[in-house]
């Protein structure tokens, strides 16, 4: 069987080679190496959204259903929503701007240092991101096929390298239409012989093996959690570079939203289906093992050895769909806003050039890190968050809407936001579920982040400040900010009566909505002066 899967591995991974290679001539421009030429239609947006998210939830569905039951549907949930919110608010603005990656457009208004930094901590973090569909394809072939763990990582990262490096992001949209087929064909041979033989709903009287308390309710994983996950949502929705690479892509807005309204509706299925594997793994399943392990051990036990190794090539390629967006997005940050300063020559050579070397780069940290702790993949998400929303989120927020923040501002609040998130994880020994008052960094880098930012305004046109004058901005202002007020108190006098696992989210909230309540009542004299100069002018005109 290992000598037939090899053939199957060798066989996939030279088609996908030669479908990067056709990708070539149309990525012979920078543009289009990174962006497409924005010539990507609403088909090839709807299949690599689904893709890219449907690869993205499988691995933690089956973990989470595993330990926590049906509840685990809520991450896909919030996946979905999280993929229209950026569709609906975010696509078109991005598009105006030409946009590129989130460093760039940090770097357009805030300089070379806020461009590096952030760039930085993309190249290093997005990485964490993409192991953990590496890690779980590399589990199931080690415990399917006995191969070496570490060979397996180094060999799905070699590939990507390969395949992505020829052609850009052209070279995604020709193989990962490829990927998303196998990959789905593999889920409905899992599913198929899986629920088949074990049927999750309705709930058994009698399970082999005792489930966790809840493992039936839609909340079992706990409010907190699913809270987290939302919230976790939310904030990529403002730093999910590589979507935005994808959705910028498009030859239309329509084009792109429509895309991505498509692919919403299919991502449902993608939510619910590794949730009832996951589940089936657990009811059946006697040891101490994660999903990503107990899962191929069950399968093995109720399926042929053809659909398990079916099953298997489809794991491999979520593999190559997750990582590859992913290590080509942060490589465009290393390579574009890191290494390639802006007085170099950006053609397609130099650009490619440095690309190339960046997911070189990209490729050793995912092996690096699995390597490391490859039993902590909920540690790592958590990590790998903290810090790059911290970095992030605010700047991305301040340049769309709030103009009167100043460079020193961004650089500081990045650093502030980053060392914060880092130093409350270490209190605990960077565990992945034990945080001090239960509040999780994620949420105290970001708003660290944030604070600084209103703070570091404030002090920086302490000469010019007023309050805005626009009366239904004021309003809405005023609104924001008695709702986060009333939302500090709600989580103080929770904390005190039971509810401390909704500390950390309300105190997040509160610090979002006073931050969105600072853009709406903060102006200064010049910026009201300018913004009546234009309406006097527009009436003129009118």
């Amino acid at each position: 069987m290992q000598v037939l899967f090899a053939g199957l591995l060798g066989g996939y991974t030279i088609l996908l080679l030669l479908l990067s290679h056709r990708s070539r001539r149309r990525s012979n421009e920078a543009g289009q190496f990174l962006d497409g030429g924005r010539q990507f239609s609403l088909w090839t947006v709807f299949y690599l959204m689904t893709a890219m998210w449907g690869a993205s939830m499988f691995s933690v569905e089956i973990d989470t259903a595993y330990t926590s039951g049906v509840s685990a549907v809520w991450f896909g949930i919030s996946t979905v929503v999280s993929t229209v919110f950026i569709a609906m608010f975010l696509l078109s603005p991005f598009r105006k701007i030409g946009y590129l990656t989130n460093s760039n457009l940090i770097g357009r208004r805030y300089g070379a240092k806020a461009r590096n930094f952030s760039a930085l901590v993309i190249g290093l973090t997005f990485p964490i991101f993409a192991m953990k569909n590496v890690l779980a394809a590399a589990a199931y072939l080690h415990v399917v096929l006995g191969w070496s763990l570490p060979v397996l990582l180094i060999v799905t990262t070699l590939i990507v390298i390969l395949y992505v490096s020829l052609g850009g992001l052209w070279s995604l949209a020709y193989v990962q239409l490829l990927n998303l087929g196998v990959f789905t064909l593999g889920l409905a041979v899992a599913a198929y012989y899986v629920l088949r033989k074990s049927p999750v709903f309705p709930v058994p009287v009698t399970s082999p093996v005792p489930t966790a308390t809840g493992f039936y309710s839609l909340s079992g994983v706990g409010i907190s959690t699913i809270l987290v996950w939302f919230g976790m949502s939310l904030l990529n929705s403002v730093s999910a570079q590589a979507e935005f690479q994808t959705i910028a892509a498009a030859k239309t807005d329509r084009a792109g939203k429509w895309g991505v309204y498509l692919s919403a509706v299919v991502l449902v299925a993608f939510a619910v289906v590794p949730t009832l594997l996951g589940m089936a793994a657990r009811e059946h399943m006697v040891g101490t093992w994660t999903g990503l392990v107990a899962f191929p051990r069950y399968l093995e036990m109720v399926a042929p050895p053809a659909a398990v190794l079916l099953v298997g090539l489809g794991f491999w390629s979520a593999a190559l769909i997750w990582c590859a967006p992913l290590m080509f997005s942060g490589a465009a940050s290393f390579g574009l806003d890191l290494f390639c300063k802006p007085d170099q020559a950006r053609g397609a050579h130099a650009i490619r050039r440095f690309t190339r070397f960046s997911m070189c780069i990209q490729g050793a940290m995912i092996v690096l890190y699995a390597l490391l702790r490859p039993d902590h993949l909920a540690w790592w998400a958590v990590f790998g968050l903290t810090l790059r929303n911290a970095a992030i989120v605010g700047p991305t927020l301040t340049f769309l809407l709030w103009p009167l923040v100043k460079e020193r501002t961004i650089y500081v609040s990045m650093g502030v936001g980053v060392l914060s998130g880092f130093l409350w994880n270490a209190l605990t020994a960077f565990s992945a579920s034990r945080f001090p008052f239960g509040i999780n960094p994620m949420w105290v880098g970001t708003g660290c982040s944030l604070l600084v930012i209103v703070a570091g305004t404030l002090i920086e046109n302490r000469a010019l400040l007023i309050l805005t004058q626009a009366p239904r901005k004021r309003q809405r202002g005023i609104q924001m900010a008695v709702l986060g007020a009333l939302l500090f108190g709600m989580a103080l006098w929770l904390n005190e009566h039971g509810g401390h696992s909704l500390l950390g989210v309300l105190l997040f909230t509160a610090v979002f909505i006073e931050f969105f309540a600072a853009i709406a009542l903060i102006d200064t004299r010049t910026s009201q002066s300018h913004s009546e100069q234009r309406i006097v002018e527009n009436v003129g005109i009118l």
